[in-house]
């Protein structure tokens, strides 16, 4: 590859680098409105959405594979600006264990609740860690649903291990967040059945088929679902178990709930 063209970072003392690091805390991903995608399959979702991409990083020494290579050449032609960095460099800003050599300075969007909607929905309320709610989103992808409102203002979805464990697919699905309030009204104006996922629920999962487009609202694992959801036009379904086993991980809670609703 000709680098004469592209910049290159090789000290931990480089102004770009410690910008870099400071984007590990949210408040500086929010503050600068920016976040990194990091990862081949990651960055092959980005390229192919709508989003405004500022850099890729790249680190020769970590790459594997000829994919790698034509993903670069993609990013490329697209005139996405193009840094080579050191290995040391980019294991510190790396996320992973093992790195790839790939990753991306990507401009964040937050998203205001959209009206704009065709088809079932996902609400993850107050889902707090980040590969919960990453892997909620490629499952959701993973079985059509293509829409996920988050139901609180305060998730945020470019945590870099959101975009991670989503395998990068929050780049190329309508999310969007608003308070539950807001999302209720917009539920009940678009004619949607509203089901909760609740170990209470008086209706089995396993038997309920939806008549229209419907809204699944999975809880958090510590706190449920937010109490504003139980109103009288929601549903209430709960997955049967065995084993005195009362509590299943949200993201796997989501899966079966996905799953059963749209098979």
């Amino acid at each position: 590859m000709n680098h004469s063209q592209n910049k290159k970072i090789e000290s931990l003392n480089n102004p770009e680098y410690k910008y870099l690091i400071s984007l590990k805390k949210n408040r500086n991903r929010k503050i600068s409105n920016k976040t990194l995608c990091e990862g081949y399959r990651e960055n092959t979702q980005l390229i192919n959405s709508e989003c405004k991409i500022d850099t890729l990083y790249i680190c020769e020494e970590l790459l594997i594979g000829e994919n790698n290579l034509h993903l670069i050449k993609k990013f490329q032609k697209s005139k996405v600006r193009t840094v080579y960095v050191s290995k040391n460099v980019f294991n510190n800003i790396s996320y992973r264990d093992r790195p790839d050599g790939l990753m991306s300075l990507v401009e964040y969007e937050s998203k205001p609740l959209t009206k704009n909607i065709i088809g079932p929905i996902l609400i993850p309320d107050r889902i707090e860690k980040p590969g919960n709610l990453g892997t909620m989103i490629r499952t959701a992808k993973s079985f059509g649903i293509n829409n996920v409102i988050l139901s609180d203002k305060i998730t945020d979805i470019y945590n870099p291990n959101v975009i991670r464990s989503s395998i990068g697919h929050v780049f190329n699905m309508n999310i969007s967040s608003g308070s539950q309030k807001e999302i209720i009204s917009l539920l009940i104006e678009k004619k949607y059945e509203i089901l909760l996922l609740d170990p209470e629920g008086d209706k089995d999962l396993t038997d309920y088929k939806p008549s229209i487009n419907f809204a699944l609202i999975v809880g958090s694992e510590q706190y449920g679902v937010s109490k504003e959801w139980f109103i009288p036009e929601t549903i209430k379904l709960s997955i049967r178990s065995t084993n005195d086993v009362d509590s299943l991980n949200a993201s796997t809670a989501a899966a079966i709930g996905m799953w059963e609703l749209t098979k």
